[in-house]
């Protein structure tokens, strides 16, 4: 659906693609009819447990979800963002599934389903840090410290994703029996049936002395994960 302008930039014909969903402010230009207005990510007002209080820390802790735009119509749209690599990755072929960090991801095609989930309840990127309030808070603490955040979105369907790297991005195999370690300002998203671990990788005698490599994701199951040859975030 998408197509590869250059290394920064996709261009899509909404006639052939249908509805594309991107975030606010990556439009670079189109020509024909097109027609643009704000769109909402399902599970953005929490998806965490712990009811209210939950979802409270949630807010007040990770500032994670991205404001995005439908565009509608008959033409071709061009997107990109900062400048920043960019890359195409058609679901259908990772096992129809992804879950990718919000700052992470440009554009897809609206008829994948999307949402917004806590990284706790998704089975994601994180520690196992408990439900409720104080489960929360263990994990807002966690993404604190890794550049990672309390929450992800989770993408299920056959259409076409675009998905951001500073400098590109790696597509790593992840296959049973085996694991990738990723450092976590690395990651950029998994594919397919990948579970991911926060661990860290010091003695508790060294924590403080290291340098960025003390904390790292084990992505072990089966599928694709995405990393950015830097550690650079948005």
């Amino acid at each position: 659906m998408f197509t590869a302008v250059n290394s920064k930039v996709v261009s899509v014909n909404l006639a052939q693609s249908g509805p594309i969903v991107a975030r606010r402010g990556a439009m670079l230009f189109y020509t024909g009819q097109v027609y643009f207005e704000p769109h909402q990510v399902p599970g953005g007002g929490g998806g965490m447990g712990g009811g209210m209080m939950g979802g409270m820390a949630g807010r007040m802790l990770s500032g994670e979800h991205e404001a995005t735009m439908l565009a509608q119509g008959n033409g071709v749209v061009h997107y990109g963002f900062r400048g920043i690599e960019a890359t195409v990755v058609n679901l259908g072929s990772v096992g129809g599934q992804m879950r990718v960090e919000a700052s992470r991801l440009l554009a897809r095609t609206a008829d994948i389903q999307a949402s917004i989930v806590s990284v706790a309840s998704s089975g994601g990127q994180g520690g196992g840090g408990g439900g409720g309030l104080f489960g929360s808070l263990r994990n807002a603490a966690a993404g604190a410290m890794t550049g990672q955040g309390m929450f992800t979105t989770q993408l299920m369907g056959a259409g076409s994703v675009v998905v951001l790297g500073h400098g590109g991005i790696f597509e790593l195999p992840v296959n049973p029996g085996g694991a990738v370690l990723v450092d976590p300002q690395a990651f950029v998203a998994s594919a397919g049936q990948v579970n991911s671990t926060l661990k860290s990788a010091m003695s508790w005698r060294n924590v403080g002395r290291g340098g960025g490599e003390s904390m790292q994701l084990e992505c072990t199951g089966q599928g694709v994960v995405y990393v950015q040859a830097s550690e650079q975030k948005m």
